[in-house]
């Protein structure tokens, strides 16, 4: 009898680390956040709400947005605003702001892994133009906010670029009521996720 209650236990035990191995640093935070009653100090939550103390300190609102999902902290970047249209070089008004949110994350380089990931809207891309494809242009957006990470010190084996061009569009629910130019605006966006 107590060999089967072992047995039962050790599979409970497997059990409870095999769920835990498949949650996200996002997710853990928020359980042990839930349990203790306590933030862990440097966790996603906190970064969120320094970065949005500097956005709304700064009147950045139009240029950054962040949110917490399961799968990690997102820094949203307005290309509509951050890029010119059909180009890859920060507008040189914005670098300063740009790189103060990013040095934000910085000091949380050791602790986490960046994904940078490039996002345009479905217009097609005129021809004669340096990119020939919306994934060139998302893809270059993405290495140069990347390599802004990089000036600022965060190692390249933290980060890594993604581009998705216009395949992983927002959710309609933020979406909703916007005209199709402020859509399409929206649309093309560089996400900084921190995980």
């Amino acid at each position: 009898m107590s060999y089967a209650d072992l047995i039962t236990n050790l599979l409970l035990f497997f059990v409870v680390l095999v769920t835990a191995a498949n949650l996200s640093k996002s997710r853990m935070q928020q359980i042990t956040k839930a349990m203790s009653g306590v933030e862990q100090q440097a966790s996603l939550e906190s970064i969120k709400k320094e970065i949005d103390a500097k956005i709304q300190a700064q009147r950045l609102q139009e240029l950054v947005a962040t949110k917490l999902q399961d799968d990690g902290l997102e820094l949203s970047l307005n290309s509509g605003v951050v890029f010119d249209l059909g180009k890859a070089e920060i507008r040189t008004e914005f670098e300063p702001a740009l790189n103060g949110m990013l040095q934000t994350l910085v000091p949380y380089s050791s602790k986490y892994t960046f994904a940078v990931e490039g996002h345009t809207d479905a217009t097609q891309i005129m021809p004669g133009g340096p990119f020939a494809t919306n994934w060139q242009l998302a893809s270059e957006r993405a290495i140069v906010v990347r390599g802004h990470l990089e000036s600022l010190g965060v190692e390249p084996r933290r980060m890594r670029v993604e581009a998705y061009a216009d395949t992983k569009p927002l959710p309609e629910s933020e979406l909703a009521g916007l005209s199709s130019v402020e859509r399409d605006a929206r649309l093309r966006r560089v996400v900084v996720r921190v995980y």
